[in-house]
């Protein structure tokens, strides 16, 4: 429920020395702190610039006075709020064993993700009437002999210095109050306009909303944004181009150079810092701020709620949550977090997160054990000599056997009860390279309302170009929990791009597999696989400039030729599909405007950037040529909208695969079609480094033979990658039929590996007029899952083909993660996830600070689908 009782984003009215909370003497001239909130600076030393919402989580250190900060520095964070004339202060959060990390020469230092969690971030419940509401920050540094099992008791009549005596944390080395909000009037001005009053009702903090509605005046506040610049011309019309990214837990027959992985129950865990706090189904659902990964370095992220759009100096509805929803421990998305628990996700997992949370949050289930997952905190992967092009084979032998029909599903009637495990009856087995592989058929359907909105107030769409599974857990009743990754692409471009900021959302999950024969209804299939928005983080450079969703007409000159939307509009147009993530919380994200690969810290900003070869860099008349919008493509290169698009990691995080969408301009045949792919392999354990360079023949369509692009790649083993593969027919499409989405499996061996030849460092085609060179063998996959399977569609009330109802399936599936089913009794078996993306198809849409209606004429969920599957 909504509830709006107070203006939205309060202004802020001063920085404030003479705090209500007490706490020890400061030392302030040792290091400066800056508060950064949705990428505006509140207040910098002693000095008001500007803001617009509350003071947020985070704290951004510089050298001041001659002092070096160094990566050995460990601090503790604490977070505490007050109202007027209290003498007595709220905990708000407390955060120990923050990591610091250098930004660059001159260019400060940001607060990492913390170990230990004292209390998670909670916004005390605020009386309007007893506003302005004082937020203060200190910052400690941690001697050696610091406390880390000391236990929050009260959040209020909160005292900062025994607090910090406590854990022997000494004085804070910095401290920064700001005081925000004032009681509301009916007469006061809003000094730099308003909203307008169809504004759309923001989300819940559940994926839930948004039906166009009233919401009270909001006061502008800080300098107007830069204005959007006229957005490039083009219509995407039916490109079919996939978004995707992958996020992969190693299976259990992946071993390190050592020998055998131990099994994740044995393996010891590590201190390897969490990425976000893990929200859960049972969460508030109100939108919390900084309820996404803690600490943010620029809390525009997610966690920080909605902020003036880019295009807008408005400030957006949504930040009232902060005022008036309630935020206690328990309600926050970090308050259910087991402490200091680890469980299997994959049972070959080699190196752990271990996720610790305040003292006596609760689990959803006591029994449960949680787990941070990321691609490359699974099982070592042995070395890269596997792949190797001087392989003598390229084709494995392929048998496929299926044993599912039509009869074997009942009529579709209302049905709760489930079967223990898997129906023998769905199974299909191939046999790929001298190894089995099994599908044991859908168990899982969810979605999210395609109009429902994000903690910013835009649409929440695209949720399936680009996922990766964060936690994963089975619960004691049998269920499972998690909270997965999703990136979403370069927003709505129905009819033209948008000035939409990349990000990517927290989903929290619950999967309660359904094994059984009678046909669901789609409202109660989604009950299988529920979905809960939790919050987001948007990508920015350095210098905390966004980025953009607009065509890139030029680019930037410098060492590396960034594609920005143009000279008047210095922003990086992004267009992001792939999306991985380390151990230590940073991601890498492959785009398709440039395309290049670009990695961001946990935070969202951006650190590097991977330039690909020349073959792949997209040129016309010898000068680079980015636009995806234009008539005329480029004479070499990436197809316009057909960049990187795959992107997946070895599970120690060493070694980085990177594929495009579909052929290069120059392998183009007579009909433009590309079926031969570039896949390049790049050592990422330093400065990344291009390994390998190959070619994957890709699928055809059986009638009119084009080319059926690849939309994810996802790593398995050594020996064998995942492909997905689609056609664009279904909901959001003009053809409902779809006749191609697959699951594929690859691998390299026997392979043709072009690094550092012509065809990659130059633009040689690998297939002169669409027919592959005599000297060139490519990897060809082979069919693993069909997604279209009407008898397991029918199973969870969807369709292919026939009416455009809300139970068709979607047209566009364009990534995949995977999670062990952890049952010791089927060690081998694993979840695999996949989204779809909606391309943001919505009649009730906002973004970049502008309702739109989508011709398409309805609104299109974010839907998503799990299997069940056995690999060996």
């Amino acid at each position: 429920m909504r509830s709006y009782i107070f203006v939205a984003a309060l202004p802020l009215l001063s920085v404030v020395f003479a705090s209500p909370v007490i706490h020890l003497p400061i030392f302030r001239s040792k290091v400066v702190a800056r508060h950064i909130v949705d990428g505006r600076l509140i207040a910098r030393g002693s000095g008001l610039e500007s803001a617009h919402t509350l003071a947020s989580s985070t704290i951004y250190l510089e050298d001041s006075e001659g002092l070096a900060l160094v990566s050995s520095h460990n601090f503790t964070t604490v977070i505490v709020g007050g109202t007027s004339g209290s003498k007595t202060s709220t905990l708000i959060a407390a955060w120990g064993s923050q990591p610091i990390y250098s930004l660059g020469s001159s260019a400060g230092y940001i607060l990492g993700v913390p170990e230990y969690t004292y209390a998670p971030f909670a916004f005390p419940d605020v009386d309007a009437s007893k506003l302005p509401l004082q937020v203060c920050t200190f910052v400690y540094a941690e001697p050696s002999s610091f406390s880390t099992n000391f236990t929050m008791l009260e959040r209020y009549s909160f005292v900062v210095g025994s607090f910090a005596s406590q854990l022997n944390l000494g004085d804070a080395i910095t401290e920064l109050c700001v005081r925000v909000g004032e009681a509301p009037s009916s007469t006061s001005a809003a000094p730099g306009g308003s909203q307008p009053s169809n504004f759309p009702v923001f989300g819940n903090g559940s994926g839930e909303g948004s039906s166009t509605a009233s919401v009270p005046t909001v006061t502008s506040v800080g300098p107007s944004a830069n204005p959007a610049p006229v957005s490039s011309q083009g219509n995407t019309g039916g490109n079919t181009s996939g978004r995707e990214a992958s996020s992969a837990v190693a299976p259990s027959s992946v071993r390190s150079s050592d020998g055998p992985v131990a099994s994740a129950s044995q393996a010891p865990a590590t201190s390897t810092p969490v990425i976000a706090p893990v929200p859960t189904s049972s969460s508030s659902s109100a939108v919390q701020p900084s309820s996404g990964p803690a600490p943010s370095a620029f809390p525009r992220q997610s966690s920080a709620p909605a902020a003036t759009s880019s295009t807008s100096d408005s400030v957006s509805p949504t930040s009232s949550s902060l005022i008036t929803h309630s935020a206690s421990a328990s309600s926050s998305a970090m308050g259910n977090v087991p402490s200091s628990t680890v469980a299997p996700v994959a049972p070959s997992t080699s190196s752990l997160a271990v996720m610790s949370s305040a003292p006596g949050t609760s689990s959803t289930s006591s029994a449960s054990a949680n787990v941070t997952v990321s691609s490359s905190t699974a099982a070592v992967a042995s070395s890269m000599s596997a792949i190797s092009g001087s392989s003598s084979s390229v084709s494995a032998s392929v048998s496929v056997t299926a044993s599912a029909s039509a009869s074997s599903v009942a009529p579709s009637v209302s049905a709760s009860a489930t079967l223990a495990g898997p129906n023998p009856a769905y199974q299909t087995t191939v046999s790929f390279s001298g190894k089995t592989y099994i599908n044991k058929g859908l168990v899982g359907f969810g979605a999210i309302e395609g109009d429902a909105v994000d903690s910013y107030g835009e649409t929440i769409g695209s949720l399936g170009s680009a996922i990766h599974l964060q936690s994963f857990q089975r619960d004691a009743d049998g269920s499972y929990s998690g909270v997965m990754v999703t990136q979403p692409d370069r927003g709505h471009n129905t009819d033209t791009t948008t000035d939409y900021i990349s990000r990517r959302h927290l989903i929290s999950f619950k999967l309660n597999p359904y094994y059984g024969n009678t046909s669901l209804e789609y409202q109660a299939a989604k009950s299988s696989f529920t979905l809960k928005y939790e919050s987001t983080v948007r990508y920015f450079e350095a210098d905390e400039t966004p980025t953009t969703g607009l065509d890139p007409t030029t680019f930037r000159n410098g060492s590396i030729p960034q594609p920005i939307a143009s000279q008047s509009y210095n922003h990086i147009s992004s267009d992001p599909e792939g999306l991985v993530i380390l151990a230590d919380g940073s991601s890498w994200v492959s785009d398709e405007y440039g395309p290049y690969i670009w990695k961001y810290s946990a935070e969202g900003i951006l650190l590097d950037t991977i330039v690909p070869p020349k073959a792949v860099l997209p040129y016309k008349n010898g000068t680079l040529y980015f636009s995806a919008e234009s008539e005329d493509g480029p004479d070499t290169g990436r197809v316009p909208n057909q960049g990187f698009e795959g992107l997946t990691v070895s599970p120690d995080g060493k070694t980085l695969y990177a594929l495009m969408q579909s052929g290069l301009t120059q392998d183009l045949d007579s009909n433009d079609e590309g079926r031969y792919a570039r896949m390049f392999v790049y050592d990422i354990s330093g400065s990344p480094t291009l390994k390998h360079s190959y070619v994957v023949k890709l699928p055809v369509t059986n009638g009119k033979g084009k080319t059926l692009a690849q939309s994810d790649v996802l790593y398995l083993s050594e020996d064998t990658l995942m492909l997905l593969s689609r056609d664009g027919k279904g909901n959001g499409d003009d053809d409902s039929e779809s006749k191609h989405k697959d699951f594929m499996l690859f691998n390299f061996d026997g392979a043709t590996d072009l690094v550092n030849a012509e065809y990659t460092d130059g633009v040689k085609p690998v297939s002169p007029k669409g027919v592959l060179d005599s000297s060139i063998v490519a990897a060809e996959p082979i069919e693993f899952i069909d997604m279209i399977d009407e008898v397991q569609l029918k199973r969870f009330g969807l369709h292919n083909a026939g009416d455009f109802d809300v139970s068709l399936i979607n047209g566009k599936w364009e990534s995949a993660a995977i999670a062990s089913v952890q049952d010791p009794e089927y060690p081998n078996d694993y979840f695999l996830f996949s989204f779809s993306d909606n391309d943001f198809i919505t009649t009730n849409g906002f973004e970049a600070g502008e309702n739109y209606v989508d011709g398409y004429g309805s609104t299109l969920d974010n839907q998503a689908l799990v299997w069940r599957i056995t690999l060996p």
